[in-house]
């Protein structure tokens, strides 16, 4: 595959023209460079209706430490603190999704076979609207993790990533971007006790 230009470089039908050239294999090397594939497509729309309410499949991840406190991460684009999560890729399974974006956005190294499903949450609780205007609502699938001696000074997350911390999961920021994700995983604690 070539080298290609900021997503932001394209015209919008520059950029049309790149997608349409492109087999599956390049499209999905492609999105991993823009964001994700959902946003890939997001970004071929129109630009009369790029900015209509469009549904997204993902994953959300909780890490947990052996003291019960969730993994949090502030993004760069919000200042909002959430989960580590994103878009599943085409194909891809959604405990990979899972774990891909736990690496990516803690460097935390976690086995898509040593994860719990949690939930599957969507509906109004998931819309999101993203800084430049996309409208969307996310069909999120919540996994949980467990891990052992993290010291997270010495996780490094990728570019959405401002900072993270762990948090008692009572005791969460209120600037939060995921408040129906740890809603629903509390409820898992409570009927797991």
């Amino acid at each position: 595959m070539s080298e290609y230009k900021k997503m932001r470089e394209y015209s919008h039908e520059e950029f049309v023209n790149l997608v349409m050239s492109l087999n599956e294999e390049e499209l999905l090397e492609l999105s991993s460079k823009y964001g994700g594939y959902p946003v890939l497509f997001r970004m071929a729309l129109d630009e009369k209706i790029n900015h209509i309410p469009f549904i997204q499949t993902g994953s959300a991840i909780i890490i947990r430490n052996e003291k019960g406190e969730i993994l949090l991460q502030e993004r760069t684009d919000r200042n909002k603190w959430g989960l580590p999560g994103g878009c599943q890729d085409l194909g891809e399974d959604l405990r990979v999704t899972a774990v891909r974006e736990a690496y990516e956005e803690t460097g935390i190294k976690l086995d898509p076979n040593k994860i719990e499903l949690i939930d599957t949450l969507s509906g109004e609780s998931r819309k999101n609207s993203y800084p430049n205007g996309d409208i969307v609502y996310n069909n999120t699938s919540l996994y949980l993790a467990d891990i052992t001696d993290v010291d997270v000074s010495s996780l490094k997350g990728d570019s959405e990533t401002k900072r993270l911390k762990f948090f008692n999961p009572n005791e969460v920021p209120e600037n939060l971007m995921d408040e129906d994700l740890i809603k629903s995983y509390k409820s898992y604690i409570l009927r797991k006790e």
